[in-house]
C-alpha cells in the first residue's frame, strides 16, 4: 500500500510539474479520499489551489481551499515549515488579515535550518510589521535581511546585489517617510549605493537629499548616475535637478562631481535646456580654465567639435583628455579623428580606466561611427583588432564582477554583459578566434538569452565544423516568435542549419530542408509582395544566398544542363534573385556558353549593385573576362581582367595566384591585339609574382616567359627574344617550344634576360 501511494504521489507530482494544475487538483482530491491525512497529498492540493487562485477567470474559491489545506496539514504537523510560510505569505501579502498569527509563524521560521526559508520569513515579517505600524521592528528585520544576504549571497552576486539595493532603498524610505529622519535616511542611502538602485527616481531623491545636507560632492556623484539613468518618466525631475546644480555654481559652489553631472545633463537635455554645440564648447572651455588638469572638460570640448566635424580642432582636446585620464568614448573619437587628420591610426599607449558599460558603448560607437567611416583595405585589420579590444576590456570587467567578486553594483548589468558577449564574439570570429568566440557566446546566452547570440554562436560553430551543434543552436533560435525574429533573420538561421546538414553528408535531409525553406520564402514574398520595398527584397535575397549555395552543391551531382534549367526556374519565381544569376554565370562558363555567361554576369552585377563582395567582384571579372577572351573580344577581355587586378590584394597567397592568372591572360590578350609593350609588361608581372613568392617553374611560368619572348620578337627586339629562349632552355633543356624558337630565330647578340623597364 505504501509503495502504491508513493507511485501515485510521484505521478501527481509530475502532473503538477508540467503545470496541469486543475488536473492535478482533481487527481489529488481523489487520492485524498483514500488517504485523507497524507501529508504530501495535502501539500500538493494546497499548492495547486494556491496557484489556481491567481487565475482571475476562475469563480471558484481556490484561495480558501488552499488556506484550509495548509491549516489542515499544519494541524497534523505543527512544525510544517512550508505550510507556515505559505499561510504567512497569504495573510501578509494577499489578504492582510491575521497578521499577528502570520508574524508568529514567521518568527518560528527564523529558526529554520534552511537559509531560503529564514530569508523569506523575515521578508514577510518586516512587511507585516510595516502594515501594523511597527516601523522599528520592520527596520530591525531589514537589517537582518541585509546581513543575511551579505553573508550568504556569494554564489549569485548579481541577484544578491540587486536584492541588497532594494533592501537599502526600503530601509532608507522607512527612515525618510515614516521616522522623519532625513539624516539617517541619507546615511542608509549612501551605505547602500555600492549595490546600486534600479530606479532613477531613487538617485534623484538621494542627490537632492545630499544637496540639502550640503554634501555637494556626493550629491554631484549621485546626480551623474541619475542623468546616466535618465528616462522620459523622470525628465521633469532631472531638469529640476540640473537647475539645482546650476544654482550651486552660481553661489560659488564649484566641484568636479557637480560640474561633471552638469556636463552629462547638458548633453542629454541639450534641446530642453536650449543649448547648442557652441554652448557646450564654451561651457567646456570655461571649466578647462578652472580645472586645467581635469580630463572631463577636454573630453566634452573634443566631443562638441567632433560632432560638428571640426576634426582638426577636436584632436587637440581629445588628446588632452586622454593625457589626463580620459574616457572610453573619448578614445573611440580620438582614434577616428587622428586617422581623419593625419591619415594613419594612432598608437594607443594606454587605454582609459572606465566602466564595462561605457567600454561596451564605446565599442558599439566605434563600429557604427568610426570603423564604418574610415575603414580601408589597409586599415581594416587594425580597426577590427581595436574594436575587439573595446569589447574585450568590457567583457573582462563584467566577468570580474559576475564571477570574480570584483567591482561594485554599477557593473550589475547582465543584459548589457550578454550584448557585449555577442559583439565581442562576433569580433573574435572575424579574427578567426572561433573557439574563444564559442565560449563567449555560450556565456552570454546563459546570462540573458536572445536569438542574436545563438545566431552568432552558430557562425562560430560552423567555422569549427561543429555541425551537430549548429543544427541544435539554429533550431532553438528559430523557435523565437516573429515579435523578436524577423523573417530575413529566420532565413539566415535556416541557411546555417541547411549548410550544417549538407556538411554532415545528410543530402536527402538537406534537400528536404531546402525545399521547405524555398516554400516558406516564396510564400512570404507572395503574401507580402505589395508592402515589401525593393530594398527589403534585396536584403532577403542576400540572406537567401547560403540556401542557393547549397542548392548549387546539390546540383553539382546532376548534369550542367539540368542545373541551368533549375536556376532558370528559380529566376522565373524571383527575377531579382542575384544568386540565380551568379550560379547561371558559373554554369554557362563550365558549359562554354560564353555569351550567356557574359549576360548573366552583367545581370548579376546590375542586381547586386554596391553590395557585391570582393570575392564576387573578382569572380565576375574573371569569368566575364575569360569569356570575352575565348570569344576573341580581347579589348573587353582586357578591361575585365584589369578590373580583376585592381580588386586584388598583393601579399596574400590566394590573391597572388589570382594576380598571376590575370596577368598571363592579359599578356595573351595584348599579344592578340599586337600591343607588344603591354604584353611584355604583363608577362614580366607573372615572372615577378613567381620570384617574390619563391614559386618553382611550372607550365604557367614557362608560358609567360615564352609570351615575353614572342612579344620581344614581334616588337623587333630579336636579341632579347633569343636571350629569353636560351634562359628558358637552361631551366628546361628539352622544351620543344623553346627549341623550336631557338632554331627559327637566328642569334645576333645576347641581351640580358628580362631587363625591360
Amino acid at each position: 500500500m505504501q509503495q502504491q501511494n508513493k507511485t501515485d504521489l510521484e505521478h501527481l507530482q509530475s502532473i503538477y510539474n508540467e503545470g496541469n494544475l486543475l488536473e492535478c487538483l482533481k487527481a489529488t482530491d481523489f487520492f485524498l479520499l483514500v488517504n485523507p491525512q497524507n501529508h504530501d497529498g495535502l501539500l500538493l492540493k494546497a499548492k495547486c489551489a494556491f496557484e489556481l487562485s491567481f487565475d482571475k477567470g476562475s469563480d471558484n474559491n481556490f484561495l480558501d481551499m488552499a488556506i484550509n489545506s495548509f491549516e489542515q496539514l499544519l494541524g497534523l504537523v505543527p512544525t510544517h515549515e512550508e505550510s507556515m510560510l505559505y499561510l504567512a505569505y497569504i495573510s501578509i501579502m494577499i489578504t492582510g488579515t491575521n497578521l499577528s498569527k502570520a508574524i508568529s509563524y514567521c518568527t518560528q521560521l527564523t529558526a529554520s535550518e534552511h537559509l531560503d526559508i529564514r530569508i523569506k520569513a523575515i521578508t514577510y515579517r518586516q512587511e507585516a510589521y510595516f502594515q501594523t505600524g511597527e516601523i522599528d521592528n520592520a527596520l530591525n528585520d531589514l537589517e537582518l535581511l541585509i546581513k543575511l544576504n551579505q553573508a550568504h549571497g556569494i554564489e549569485n552576486r548579481s541577484l544578491t546585489d540587486l536584492k541588497l539595493g532594494e533592501l537599502y532603498a526600503r530601509k532608507a524610505d522607512l527612515y525618510l517617510y515614516h521616522k522623519n529622519d532625513r539624516a539617517k535616511a541619507m546615511a542608509v542611502f549612501k551605505e547602500g549605493l555600492v549595490y546600486r538602485y534600479k530606479d532613477v527616481h531613487t538617485y534623484i531623491l538621494i542627490a537632492n537629499l545630499a544637496i540639502d545636507h550640503q554634501e555637494y560632492e556626493f550629491g554631484g556623484e549621485v546626480a551623474q548616475i541619475a542623468f546616466f539613468s535618465s528616462n522620459a518618466d523622470a525628465d521633469e525631475e532631472l531638469l529640476a535637478l540640473y537647475d539645482r546644480l546650476t544654482e550651486l555654481t552660481q553661489r560659488g559652489i564649484i566641484n568636479k562631481p557637480v560640474i561633471y553631472a552638469m556636463f552629462i545633463g547638458r548633453k542629454i537635455y541639450q534641446t530642453q535646456l536650449g543649448y547648442d554645440t557652441v554652448d557646450m564648447l564654451n561651457f567646456a572651455l570655461d571649466y578647462i580654465k578652472v580645472f586645467p588638469d581635469w580630463f572631463i572638460p577636454y573630453h566634452y570640448a573634443g566631443a562638441a567639435l567632433y560632432e560638428t566635424k571640426s576634426y582638426g580642432e577636436a584632436l587637440f582636446y581629445l588628446q588632452e583628455s586622454l593625457a589626463h585620464g580620459g574616457l572610453a568614448l573619448g578614445l573611440q573619437r580620438f582614434i577616428e579623428v587622428t586617422y581623419r587628420v593625419k591619415g594613419q591610426l594612432p598608437l594607443i599607449e594606454k587605454w582609459p580606466v572606465d566602466s564595462p558599460v561605457m567600454y561596451y558603448n564605446a565599442g558599439v560607437s566605434f563600429f557604427e561611427e568610426s570603423e564604418s567611416n574610415i575603414r580601408q583595405a589597409d586599415t581594416a585589420s587594425e580597426l577590427l583588432k581595436i574594436r575587439a579590444n573595446f569589447y574585450k576590456i568590457s567583457y573582462n570587467s563584467f566577468y570580474d564582477y559576475f564571477y570574480n567578486g570584483k567591482g561594485n553594483g554599477a557593473d550589475n548589468e547582465p543584459h548589457i554583459f550578454a550584448m557585449c558577449c555577442n559583439n565581442y564574439g562576433i569580433a573574435l570570429s572575424e579574427l578567426g578566434e572561433y573557439e574563444t568566440a564559442v565560449k563567449v557566446h555560450q556565456l552570454g546566452y546563459s546570462l540573458s538569452p536572445f536569438w542574436e547570440q545563438l545566431s552568432s554562436l552558430a557562425t562560430a560553430l560552423l567555422a569549427l565544423n561543429r555541425y551537430e551543434e549548429v543544427i541544435e543552436v539554429t533550431e532553438k533560435a528559430s523557435t523565437y516568435s516573429d515579435e523578436y525574429l524577423r523573417f530575413e533573420d529566420y532565413i539566415d538561421l535556416k541557411g546555417k542549419q541547411l549548410e550544417a546538414s549538407y556538411a554532415l553528408g545528410r543530402k536527402e535531409q538537406a534537400s528536404n530542408l531546402l525545399n521547405l525553406i524555398e516554400e516558406e520564402y516564396n510564400t512570404f514574398i507572395a503574401a507580402h509582395q505589395s508592402e515589401l520595398t525593393g530594398q527589403y527584397l534585396f536584403l532577403l535575397s542576400q540572406r537567401y544566398i547560403v540556401i542557393q549555395n547549397i542548392r548549387q552543391e546539390l546540383l553539382s551531382e546532376d548534369s550542367l544542363e539540368n542545373a541551368v534549367q533549375v536556376w532558370q526556374d528559380q529566376l522565373d519565381k524571383n527575377p531579382d534573385d542575384n544568386s540565380s544569376w551568379y550560379m547561371l554565370m558559373q554554369n554557362y562558363f563550365q558549359l562554354k556558353d560564353y555569351r550567356q555567361c557574359i549576360a548573366c554576369a552583367d545581370n548579376y552585377q546590375s542586381v547586386k549593385g554596391a553590395a557585391i563582395t570582393m570575392e564576387s567582384v573578382q569572380k565576375v571579372h574573371y569569368m566575364r573576362g575569360m569569356s570575352y577572351l575565348y570569344l576573341g573580344n580581347y579589348v573587353s577581355a582586357k578591361e575585365n581582367l584589369i578590373n580583376l587586378l585592381d580588386n586584388c590584394q598583393p601579399g596574400i597567397e590566394t590573391q597572388e595566384s589570382t594576380i598571376c592568372d590575370a596577368n598571363i591572360n592579359l599578356a595573351q590578350c595584348s599579344y592578340a591585339l599586337e600591343q607588344w609593350d603591354e604584353c611584355m609588361d604583363f608577362a614580366l608581372a607573372v615572372v615577378a609574382c613567381y620570384d617574390r613568392n619563391g614559386w618553382k617553374w611550372d607550365d604557367l611560368r614557362l608560358r609567360a616567359t615564352l609570351l615575353y619572348a614572342d612579344a620581344c620578337k614581334a616588337a623587333g627586339e630579336t636579341d632579347a627574344a633569343i636571350g629569353t629562349v636560351i634562359n628558358i632552355l637552361k631551366v628546361v633543356p628539352d622544351n620543344e617550344e623553346a627549341l623550336k624558337r631557338k632554331k627559327e630565330w637566328k642569334p645576333g647578340g645576347l641581351f640580358s634576360f628580362l631587363k625591360r623597364r
